[in-house]
């Protein structure tokens, strides 16, 4: 049995990740990393990727609790492109990511 406040840490291949649960603290760590970047500016960087991703939805996904409609998920392939743009990836965005490289000989 867990002791309470503790987390299961998991580790799935990202092929088999369909969508992220989504929260305020991961919109502010979004908006932290777009910086002075206009939203407008990273969809359009997100549709040369081939995953265009709304100015408004950025929006939505900086501050989800301003909208009644915001998502509680996202799904993967958006927050991979996302955070291509951004310059970032999904270890440094999810500061609890572990990467394992299988190695194969």
């Amino acid at each position: 049995m867990a002791s309470a406040g503790r987390q299961k840490i998991i580790m799935l291949d990202t092929r088999y990740v369909a969508s992220i649960y989504w929260d305020k603290e991961l919109g502010e760590r979004l908006k932290t990393l777009r910086g002075n970047n206009s939203v407008r500016s990273i969809s359009e960087k997100t549709a040369l990727l081939g995953e265009r991703i709304s100015h408004q939805y950025i929006h939505m996904l900086e501050d989800p609790e301003r909208y009644d409609n915001s998502a509680s998920t996202v799904s993967f392939p958006k927050i991979s492109v996302l955070l291509k743009v951004l310059g970032s990836s999904i270890e440094e965005f999810f500061s609890t990511a572990v990467t394992i490289v299988s190695i194969t000989p």
